[in-house]
């Protein structure tokens, strides 16, 4: 690919200088260290709030909870701060004619789409490696018995779901000039694998449900793996970053 080390130096530098990885990663730090003392002091926050817990018995708070807590945080704004990062990565420089002057120079359009996924992933994924710092080392202070090994895996799950919800982005950034309708089709479709999952033989093959096996993870283990499911993800990143540069080439940049 003509150009990739220069377009990916491009565009990791795009990530700095916009502050996209500065607020991804304070994103993540701030939840990795909010789910695990709201935890903690939840009956504590209920009481000020004035609410009688006195019947009420409360279980009491777990390192497991805390970074399933954390987890299902992060995928949620991962998700969606995936999507508003990516919606306009290539609609908004072919909006602004950016994207004709990189590529009028001796770049391919693979290069091109590629440098994009990658750094915008890297930026998750060091977003996703300081709130798990985070998250992990404050379970463990407050609640002790957190599960090293099955958080890391659950981690790197949730890693490679965000960077598909990236791919998938990037495809209706190629699709359209508008970020918002890229955004907008972007989050509709991963709502839609979302709600697959509860069929059967469907559920178990999508991307949505390495979530699923990042909990039985963290829990200790046990339950389902979803080793075709991680491999149709991998799978379709490429795939993504494929279609994106091809719908590139036939359009009107």
């Amino acid at each position: 690919m003509n150009g990739f080390k220069t377009l990916l130096f491009k565009e990791l530098k795009e990530q700095f200088r916009t502050f996209r990885l500065l607020i991804v990663s304070g994103v993540f730090l701030f939840f990795g260290l909010s789910s695990p003392l709201l935890l903690k002091y939840l009956p504590e926050i209920i009481k000020a709030s004035g609410q009688d817990i006195t019947g009420i018995p409360l279980p009491a708070p777990t390192a497991l909870e805390a970074l399933r807590e954390y987890s299902g945080t992060a995928l949620q704004v991962g998700l969606l701060i995936g999507v508003l990062i990516t919606m306009g990565a290539i609609a908004g420089e072919r909006s602004r004619g950016t994207a004709v002057m990189t590529l009028s120079k001796p770049v391919g359009i693979g290069a091109f789409v590629t440098a994009k996924l990658i750094a915008i992933s890297s930026t998750f994924i060091i977003g996703l490696v300081i709130g798990g710092v985070g998250a992990f080392g404050y379970s463990q202070l407050l609640f002790g018995g957190a599960d090293l090994n099955g958080f890391v895996g659950q981690t790197l799950l949730l890693a490679v779901f965000l960077i598909f919800c990236v791919a998938t982005t990037l495809i209706f950034s190629a699709v359209f000039k508008n970020s918002l309708a890229a955004g907008g089709i972007s989050i509709a479709i991963l709502i839609t694998g979302a709600a697959l999952t509860q069929l059967p033989w469907v559920g178990r093959g999508i991307p949505n449900s390495l979530t699923t096996w990042g909990n039985q993870l963290v829990a200790g283990g046990g339950g389902r793996t979803e080793w075709l499911a991680l491999g149709i993800t991998v799978f379709l990143i490429g795939i993504g970053a494929y279609i994106a540069a091809v719908i590139l080439k036939r359009k009107e940049i």
